[in-house]
């Protein structure tokens, strides 16, 4: 017997072609991006910094260690490492 060529596997074929580069022409919409660091998330990770220390500072009592993780250098500090993580991450 004669093998005969099936036209609808070759359409199909040229359907997958034709899906696959529709597929790959999508357009780069700002609003599908990731927007990055703004200041609004630095603010709010600077306050959970600040947040965490004071909460540890007043959680190991009473001391000079304490007072300064607790008190306004702790704080500081915190704040700053909260928002360099937002920053860098």
């Amino acid at each position: 017997m004669y093998k005969v060529e099936n036209p609808m596997d070759k359409a199909m074929g040229g359907m997958d072609k034709a899906a696959g580069t529709y597929g790959s022409m999508d357009k780069d919409i700002p609003a599908n991006r990731d927007p990055g660091p703004t200041p609004g998330g630095a603010i709010n990770a600077g306050m959970g910094g600040a947040v965490a220390a004071a909460s540890i500072g007043s959680a190991m009592g009473t001391g000079a260690a304490a007072g300064i993780i607790g008190g306004p250098p702790g704080i500081a500090i915190g704040a700053a490492l909260g928002i360099g993580a937002y920053l860098l991450s």
